[in-house]
């Protein structure tokens, strides 16, 4: 999940899952699905946002 913002100076950007630490790069399972919080950071302060992933599959009953 990207997390983009821009500011000036630029922000530094962070996406987590309900505030765990972010993940590398994988495959995706069901388990993924869930609320996702943004944060972008600079000098002058944050915003922060979030957004509820759901995952759907047509894996007859399994993770793939």
């Amino acid at each position: 999940l990207a997390c983009r913002a821009d500011g000036d100076p630029p922000p530094s950007t962070r996406c987590a899952r309900d505030g765990s630490a972010p993940r590398g790069s994988r495959a995706v399972s069901r388990a993924d699905a869930g609320r996702y919080v943004c944060r972008a950071t600079n000098r002058h302060g944050s915003a922060v946002r979030s957004v509820v992933v759901t995952v759907e599959c047509e894996c007859g009953g399994r993770d793939l």
